[in-house]
């Protein structure tokens, strides 16, 4: 395989989803913005999910660093280490996926004494996958390296029309360029944005399937967005404490802790396809093993179809 051939096209693709995500930071600025707004503020854009994922990432992998602390040290019976663990627990308790699993509780109770050194290295695994996560985001979280990366495509937009230079600003003491979206350039991204949920959804749906699934035989009872790590977390936790984690609610998004984790990864097409083909429902609902897990997907489901509904509704008021 070519990986310069894959780079290059990676590079160009990125250069584009870069320009539409200047159109829309624009289209949200009447002022105008100037490159090191457009820069920071287009990679949010396309990169705000991950962000969220790394905030979520960094509370676990505290948590932890903590723990590993906590167990290396030896005056197990002083009061400052017996108010260390109080804390970690207190902090597990918010993240059940880490209270639940039985390796992570015996380091935290010192329950096995004989088990501490590989349960010590399952928290390492853990901990250097997460890590590794946080790496990835972070090198695919940018467009443009540095700020002269963004005056290509200022420039390819310009010339394009479908932006304009309209002032100077010297703010900081530095001449900056102030750009604002055109009228062409509205109507563009209106266009180009229907364009790509209409190409999206054909790309992830095509024959039926997610191709972001893969499908096994027997899936998973949480699926989740950072891959082996939680599943490697859940495998050991009793059936008991799995409907436990279902139905935690978390700080991260006051909702049920399995739900967060399935906006991300549930093996169910977009509800825009559902909604074109509401017989799917039933099929896809049929494909989920855990009666808890189906349960929360239709729970998952009715929520978004009402939220849309409530748009909808709102839509239809403006236009009477």
């Amino acid at each position: 395989m070519d990986d310069s051939v894959i780079s290059k096209y990676e590079e160009k693709l990125a250069r584009k989803l870069g320009e539409i995500a200047i159109l829309i930071h624009l289209a949200r600025s009447p002022d105008g913005s100037h490159a090191y707004e457009m820069r920071s503020k287009a990679s949010d854009i396309l990169f705000e999910k991950r962000r969220k994922g790394m905030e979520f990432i960094h509370d676990h992998l505290k948590m932890l660093h903590d723990l590993r602390q906590l167990i290396a040290r030896s005056d197990a019976d002083s009061d400052e280490y017996k108010t260390r663990k109080k804390q970690i627990e207190e902090d597990m308790n918010k993240c059940p996926i880490f209270k639940y699993n039985p390796h992570i509780q015996n380091l935290i109770n010192r329950a096995n004494e004989a088990a501490i050194s590989k349960d010590i290295e399952y928290i390492n695994e853990v901990i250097e996958d997460l890590e590794h996560t946080v790496h990835e985001i972070k090198e695919t979280s940018t467009i443009w390296s540095n700020i002269s990366g963004i005056y290509p495509a200022i420039e390819s937009l310009e010339k394009s029309g479908l932006i304009k230079f309209i002032k100077e600003d010297s703010e900081g003491g530095r001449l900056k360029k102030i750009y604002e979206i055109t009228d062409v350039g509205r109507i563009t991204l209106s266009r180009v944005m229907i364009s790509l949920v209409d190409l999206t959804g054909f790309i992830f749906h095509v024959d039926e399937k997610h191709f972001m699934i893969k499908r096994e035989k027997k899936q998973p009872l949480i699926i989740n967005p950072f891959g082996k790590v939680f599943r490697k977390l859940v495998e050991d936790i009793p059936p008991d404490k799995r409907k436990k984690i279902m139905l935690h609610r978390g700080k991260h998004h006051g909702r049920p802790f399995a739900r967060m984790f399935m906006e991300h990864g549930l093996p169910l097409p977009s509800i825009r396809f559902l909604i074109r083909h509401p017989k799917m429902i039933k099929e896809h609902l049929d494909k989920i093993e855990s009666e808890e897990e189906r349960n929360l997907a239709k729970e998952f489901l009715k929520t978004k179809l009402t939220e849309r509904k409530e748009e909808i509704e709102k839509m239809l008021m403006e236009l009477e």
